[in-house]
């Protein structure tokens, strides 16, 4: 018995002998392998989300239109949150650029002065930035979303906005991500999830107290180009508003490439007839497949050599330990709006904004709630209508189905 353990443990001890010692393998076997294995795990990670998401989801997929607004809210929160962040916020800011060129909107911008004073436009940017967050990665049903939305209707009810202007830049909102996301992503939109976001946006639009959307994503493209086919040209005010909101995003180019930073801004607006309707020339073709050229190879890249996000981007404000809601530098597109004036956000802006900006009290460094958001000095005049506006959603929450069209809650 001794001679055949002897013997096995002499074979067995040959055996490993003769395998190669991992620390001896050369570099150029040893890297090629990572390298493969690395790739390989990013193709097999790469749809794993979505494909899960089809799944539970597959009784749906004949006909996503049937989905109610919390189904449609978890499956868009997947291209918005983990796999297409960066373009869906890409695509709503064209969105609202796009929107400036209908004639019908731009006097009133200009009446307010919100955006076109320099003063004013960066917080009228970040506000509205707080206002989408808010709705697409926030809870609408929540106190939270329901104050936002409520605070977002008195500011509208104070002014005499087309019911038209407000289906059409719903349209933007939920097109304009789209084509973005469609044409430059790592991935295109499934269809489950492009009717997601219509249904999602659709129960907004009720809630901000107007119906009339068209309930198919074909019905709001067609809407939407007869609508501009009316009303979109150019008048002053469209370069006025548009010009404020260029000068936003130059102000953290240097002054000696403003010039090619206009050309390549001219070149994010594809539709020549949105051009025209802005006031702006066509750009050079060069411009074009610049900035299209970067967007294709982003895509690239992160299709076949980044692994796929494990965590929700997470976009809102936090609330601090006096209640009030602070937003992270991370998220700050112009200015500091509501960042806490903490040395930690103060390097943090210095390092984003190369010393150019910095948190304090004339961005409301203490924070802000809900019903405070908006133009300075509708704070008080504004808060008790808001609220009460926001305990009437919950019992529209409670009582109705988003099968309903139209709802109640417009101020004026």
């Amino acid at each position: 018995m001794e001679a055949l353990l002897d013997n096995f443990t002499h074979l067995q001890a040959e055996y490993y002998a003769g395998l190669p010692n991992p620390a001896s393998l050369p570099w150029r076997i040893i890297v090629p392998t990572l390298i493969i294995s690395y790739l390989a795990l990013v193709q097999m990670l790469r749809f794993r989300a979505v494909r899960r998401m089809e799944r539970k989801y597959a009784a749906y997929v004949s006909d996503p239109y049937a989905l109610d607004y919390k189904q449609a809210r978890e499956i868009m929160q997947l291209p918005l949150l983990y796999d297409a962040p960066f373009l869906f916020y890409f695509g709503t800011q064209w969105a609202l650029v796009k929107s400036y060129g209908m004639a019908t909107g731009t006097p009133l911008l200009v009446q307010t002065r919100q955006l076109c004073s320099p003063r004013k436009v960066g917080r009228r940017a970040e506000d509205t930035a707080i206002f989408v967050s808010e709705f697409l990665a926030g809870d609408i049903d929540g106190a939270r979303g329901r104050t936002i939305l409520a605070k977002l209707n008195w500011l509208h009810g104070r002014y005499p906005i087309r019911h038209g202007d407000y289906v059409h830049t719903l349209a933007l909102f939920v097109l304009e991500p789209m084509r973005w996301v469609d044409r430059y992503n790592w991935r295109p939109l499934t269809r489950l999830e492009k009717v997601a976001y219509l249904i999602y946006w659709t129960e907004v639009g009720h809630r901000m107290g107007f119906g009339g959307i068209p309930r198919t994503l074909e019905e709001l493209e067609k809407w939407k180009q007869e609508y501009e086919s009316q009303h979109l040209y150019f008048i002053p005010e469209n370069r006025m508003v548009t010009d404020a909101t260029v000068g936003l995003f130059l102000r953290g180019v240097p002054t000696l490439l403003h010039g090619l930073a206009r050309t390549l801004f001219v070149s994010f607006i594809e539709e020549k007839n949105v051009r025209e309707a802005l006031g702006y020339p066509d750009p050079p073709a060069w411009a074009t497949m610049l900035t299209g050229g970067f967007f294709r190879v982003r895509g690239f890249l992160l299709r076949h050599f980044f692994l796929p996000r494990t965590r929700p981007l997470d976009v809102l404000a936090k609330p601090g330990t006096d209640g009030r809601l602070y937003r992270s530098t991370e998220f700050i597109g112009f200015e500091p709006w509501y960042v806490a004036d903490t040395w930690y956000n103060r390097l943090a802006l210095w390092v984003k904004s190369g010393g150019k900006l910095r948190p304090g009290k004339e961005f409301q460094s203490r924070g802000y709630l809900p019903e405070e958001l908006g133009p300075a000095g509708f704070e008080k005049i504004s808060r008790e209508p808001v609220l009460d506006q926001a305990e009437a959603m919950k019992e529209y929450i409670r009582n109705r189905s988003s099968a309903t069209v139209g709802c109640p809650f417009r101020f004026g």
